[in-house]
């Protein structure tokens, strides 16, 4: 009985639940159909965005084209410029050449009893203190630094020597040194020592660092170039060369007797000596006294 009674109680349950989903039937359906119709709605607004997000690529890749297009037209712009820049440049140094050169050969040309107008370019060199009696022109070494030699572009520079490195050495400062140091050499063997050897490779050096590195188009005087610009910090403020330098001009190293040469020169005060690591510098001390 309790069985049946059971039973019977079960499917009443079964019949209340399913009265109660009939009478939600209509609530539920009403709910169902409106998340439809908003998840239509939704895919129509995710292809709105679609297609908005299509078009704005599609713009963003026009312009970009446009700027690229826009970019190569002024690189060639700017490398045209660049490219006449350098060529103008290139003349006006060509130009400033040819007149030193036809000023060079005026300087040295007779001069009549008529008195001439003086030029701009012949007080250009005026400024250099040129000095035109010279078989080779000499200047000062501030000078040459702002004048527009230092920009010259070509294989073969307007040769000239400094007045800055001109020492004369008299018998009176011979004979000053101790006859022990000064053994078989003469006055004349120190002069053109000195002359010969020391004072060019003064030129040399000042002429070649104090160029723009531009206006350098040897490959041999661009490494040298950048040697000296590297050994200028050993002295500041001082004109020197090295025992390398001088080797180097010799075309050998410095033997004994070129070595006892310099220690001449250093007793003088011509030059100074003074280590800088593992660089023995001459420094040209002449003007000191």
């Amino acid at each position: 009985m309790e069985e049946f009674k059971t039973a019977i109680n079960e499917k009443i349950t079964l019949i209340e639940n399913f009265i109660a989903l009939s009478l939600r039937r209509e609530k539920i359906q009403n709910v169902s159909n409106k998340l439809v119709k908003e998840t239509k709605e939704l895919k129509k607004l995710m292809k709105q965005v679609q297609n908005a997000l299509k078009k704005d690529i599609n713009k963003v890749d026009e312009e970009h084209g446009r700027l690229i297009i826009r970019m190569q037209r002024q690189q060639g712009a700017i490398l045209e410029y660049v490219l006449a820049e350098r060529r103008r440049k290139f003349e006006e140094a060509e130009k400033r050449e040819h007149e030193v050169l036809v000023a060079f050969k005026t300087s040295n040309a007779p001069r009549t009893a008529e008195k001439k107008p003086i030029t701009a370019l012949e007080r250009g060199l005026d400024h250099l203190n040129l000095n035109a009696n010279a078989v080779t022109p000499k200047l000062t070494l501030s000078s040459y630094m702002e004048s527009p030699l230092v920009k010259q572009r070509t294989l073969n520079p307007i040769p000239f020597t400094f007045l800055d490195f001109e020492y004369r050495i008299t018998p009176e400062q011979y004979e000053s040194i101790p006859k022990y140091m000064r053994g078989r050499e003469s006055v004349d063997d120190l002069r053109n020592f000195l002359d010969a050897v020391i004072v060019p490779c003064f030129n040399k050096k000042y002429q070649l660092i104090h160029r723009q590195r531009s206006a350098v188009r040897n490959r041999h005087d661009l490494e040298l170039w950048k040697v000296y610009n590297q050994q200028s910090s050993y002295v500041p403020g001082r004109n020197f060369i090295t025992a390398g330098d001088i080797s180097q001009h010799l075309h050998k190293m410095l033997d004994k007797k070129q070595q006892n040469r310099i220690v001449l020169l250093r007793h003088l005060g011509v030059l100074q000596e003074q280590r800088v690591g593992q660089t023995v510098c001459y420094i040209w001390n002449a003007d000191t006294h």
